[in-house]
């Protein structure tokens, strides 16, 4: 690859993005921050990373953390970029080093640092490699023909946080519905984080325009590659997933509601219940195991249905809904075979029942919750999800029959 000088001899403009300075340990042995190097008409992103250590931690004046990020800032601003090989269309690592290592050349400069700069007294022996950025947050390239549809990351005029893991409740242009947008990017970024969305967005399109209670997928949201070095200026060009944009349910979720019942929530256990079962039903059916099922994950609709989220089937599990089984083996439960993962979802939605149950307001709700809920959470083998739903469905058919032969309205909110 040509080093930039060939193609770029106009002034590159660094532009250090905030929040991105991050070191290790206690002595910074790698420190690292993030720039976008600009030219006229191109752009690369890169990651500037030092490994090595120059001074004792417990320094004076180089133990300060804020010194050692200005001091990094500063040797950036040194470093002639153009006689580096950078990457385009993605982000390229550039590690500095005092240890010539394979495949790297001695950093070119253009200016020297400043006189109290740590890296003062070192530039002279520094060296330099490149390569793609492991780390880099990923946003795969998004197949136009897939049939899902879209919408512009641009669109999105209004955010606010949800729960404090990158999803938001938002607003586009034009367009006063509430939805809820789930993205790529998010602090603390791995990069299996992509491969959760995009599972997540596949399983979405399965139940898409399905009335069972699991939420729908209203677009995945998509924009040009932000690490793009040259704008071509062609609609669809290199379009690359960015969220997905999904229903917003707005009486919060089943874990709320069991912490706090309201009056709306009378009569309708049961009922949740069997949504619950029933869409954990479609999902296996399709070959698919829920594997975070909690209460945290179950949203209460505006109709006081509720409705399964997060249903990626790979996106982590949580220790204290595993069944017991799982806890015990100690190795990873997304690792399971299929049908002990289902095994696991059916345990999971006893142990969410045997929750109801406590909240409940009758003795009837909670007498049907407790005897599904003790078959579904007992130690294998467990009762069928469709021996649940039967049993669920009858007993409330039965309950219904019950309030409407005593000439009596049911409780408010009731099934």
């Amino acid at each position: 690859m040509m080093a930039l000088s060939l193609k770029y001899p106009e002034p590159l403009v660094i532009e250090f993005l905030p929040r991105t300075y991050g070191e290790n340990a206690v002595q910074p042995r790698k420190r690292w921050l993030k720039l976008i190097l600009r030219s006229s008409r191109s752009q690369w992103h890169l990651k500037v990373s030092f490994h090595g250590t120059i001074q004792d931690d417990q320094h004076p004046i180089f133990g300060k953390k804020l010194k050692r990020r200005n001091d990094l800032q500063d040797l950036c601003r040194c470093i002639d970029f153009r006689r580096i090989q950078l990457l385009d269309n993605t982000v390229t690592e550039v590690i500095l080093s005092l240890d010539p290592g394979t495949q790297s050349v001695r950093l070119p400069c253009q200016t020297q640092p400043a006189a109290d700069s740590e890296y003062i007294s070192v530039i002279s022996h520094l060296w330099v490699r490149t390569l793609e950025d492991p780390l880099r947050i990923r946003f795969p390239v998004f197949d136009n023909d897939s049939g899902i549809p879209t919408k512009e990351l641009s669109e999105i005029r209004e955010k606010e946080e949800l729960n404090g893991h990158s999803v938001y409740k938002v607003l586009l242009y034009g367009d006063e519905t509430v939805y809820v947008y789930k993205e790529v990017e998010r602090p603390h970024y791995v990069p299996p984080d992509t491969e959760v969305l995009q599972q997540e967005l596949q399983n979405l399109e399965l139940f898409r325009g399905n009335t069972v209670g699991i939420v729908q997928l209203v677009a995945a949201v998509i924009s040009q590659n932000p690490y793009q070095t040259t704008q071509t200026g062609k609609e669809n060009d290199s379009n690359v997933l960015r969220g997905i944009l999904l229903e917003y349910h707005p009486n919060g979720t089943l874990e709320d509601t069991l912490k706090s019942p309201k009056a709306e929530t009378n009569g309708r256990w049961c009922q949740w219940a069997l949504q619950i079962a029933s869409a954990l039903a479609e999902m296996h059916q399709r070959g698919l195991a829920h594997m975070d099922l909690k209460p945290a994950n179950i949203v209460i609709s505006a109709d006081f249905d509720a409705v399964l989220i997060d249903i990626s089937g790979i996106g982590g599990v949580t220790r204290q809904w595993l069944s017991p089984e799982m806890l015990d083996k100690g190795d990873d439960p997304l690792s399971w075979s299929i049908e002990a993962r289902k095994q696991n979802d059916i345990w999971a939605l006893g142990r969410i029942m045997l929750a109801m149950a406590d909240a409940c307001c009758t003795d009837d709700e909670e007498q049907l919750l407790r005897s599904v809920a003790q078959a579904a959470a007992r130690p294998l083998p467990r009762i069928p999800l469709s021996d649940a739903i039967t049993t669920l469905s009858s007993a409330l058919l039965s309950l219904d029959h019950s309030d409407s032969s005593t000439g009596l309205p049911k409780e408010n909110g009731g099934a």
